[in-house]
């Protein structure tokens, strides 16, 4: 874990780089909720007509 005087740039890549990682799921996730619900509510109005 010694960055050595790489440091002041090595921490804050890594920092950003798994933020990024954690947001894209959490998106992904999120996104897949989503149209999960949407494909219910599409189920459903299909379920209902005549």
């Amino acid at each position: 874990f010694d960055a050595g005087k790489y440091a002041i740039y090595v921490w804050p890549a890594f920092g950003i780089t798994v933020s990024a990682f954690a947001w894209m799921i959490v998106d992904s996730l999120a996104r897949a909720r989503r149209w999960k619900a949407e494909l219910a509510r599409l189920q459903a109005e299909l379920d209902a007509r005549p």
